[in-house]
């Protein structure tokens, strides 16, 4: 359970860095088209300081919920129990894919090219 703590934090951290990005650039397009005044001698831009408190929000909403919590635990508990397929078996699947791939593509060509025929002779 410890182990799955540093996981859901570092997600949790994830999405408020995405929620961060995603509002900065929402926040700079607002910003903009409300015409609102930027300070030339703030550091950071006032779009990055609300993008910046969205973003933590994210986290710190997300940290403290209950209930997202217990789904995120149960996701990583339950990816805990898949089976990967080694190297060999992903290889083999590939090619059984592809080659299947291959096969049903030449057939609807073929289907294709006799609907084509059958088409110009009805219309001529």
């Amino acid at each position: 359970m410890q182990r799955n703590k540093k996981a859901v934090s570092l997600i949790y951290l994830a999405c408020g860095f995405m929620g961060w990005l995603l509002f900065r650039e929402i926040a700079g397009t607002a910003w903009i088209l409300l015409r609102l005044p930027l300070p030339a001698d703030w550091i950071v831009p006032p779009p990055d300081i609300v993008a910046a408190l969205f973003g933590i929000a994210i986290f710190v909403g997300l940290i403290k919920s209950e209930r997202v919590n217990t789904f995120t635990n149960e996701v990583i508990t339950e990816l805990s129990k898949v089976v990967w397929p080694n190297r060999k078996e992903t290889l083999l699947s590939t090619g059984v894919v592809s080659v299947l791939v291959g096969i049903c593509s030449v057939i609807l060509f073929l289907f294709d090219m006799l609907w084509g025929t059958l088409v110009k002779v009805v219309y001529q």
